[in-house]
């Protein structure tokens, strides 16, 4: 039986009809409920923009979202802790084995993005006492804190529509990095 972990846009494509995952998802979960596959959502999906742009103000506000979308059941993978970006009672304290993780992973997804928000401000001449974090730097934070939480909870299929992780020169080396498989949605569900 595989584990599966679903990236935030799988959360996206169950939230919009009109997605062409929704389906494939729908059948991820389906085979998780029937105890055919073991499915994760990371907790950091939590921080990513929400629809209407508005960030979540605690984590009880991600719980309803996802168990109004069917998702209740499915085990909640836990990022690294960062401030203001992650959920203290749903984050872990990191040491330098999983920071170095987290670096080579950013090295591969994002290598133009500052890793640290120092860096990111050093890049892009903002203060790093601004208090609104740049969405560009949160995003490439999120996706990385997917990406380190699906390897860290040691999950076999990483599922994203997210073309940066599918890309020629990134997949193979995250796949490499987690000792796991990176699939589209439609290919994930033919797994199960």
């Amino acid at each position: 039986m595989y584990t599966f972990t679903l990236d935030t846009n799988c959360i996206f494509a169950l939230e919009e009809s009109q997605r062409i995952d929704r389906l494939p998802v729908l059948q991820i979960v389906e085979a998780h409920l029937q105890k055919r596959a073991s499915v994760g959502l990371v907790a950091i999906s939590a921080s990513e923009r929400q629809r209407g742009g508005k960030p979540l103000e605690n984590f009880r506000q991600f719980k309803d979202r996802i168990a109004e979308l069917g998702l209740g059941s499915l085990e909640i993978l836990i990022p690294m802790m960062y401030w203001d970006v992650t959920f203290w009672d749903f984050s872990v304290w990191a040491d330098e084995t999983m920071e170095d993780l987290e670096r080579q992973i950013h090295e591969v997804l994002f290598p133009a993005v500052g890793f640290t928000w120092a860096e990111h401000c050093e890049q892009t001449g903002m203060r790093p006492s601004d208090i609104n974090v740049s969405p560009k730097w949160l995003n490439a934070k999120c996706d990385v804190q997917v990406f380190w939480s699906h390897v860290f909870h040691k999950r076999d299929v990483f599922v994203t529509s997210d073309l940066n992780f599918h890309a020629v020169t990134k997949k193979e080396r995250l796949e490499s990095l987690g000792n796991c498989r990176i699939e589209m949605p439609s290919v994930a569900a033919t797994l199960c």
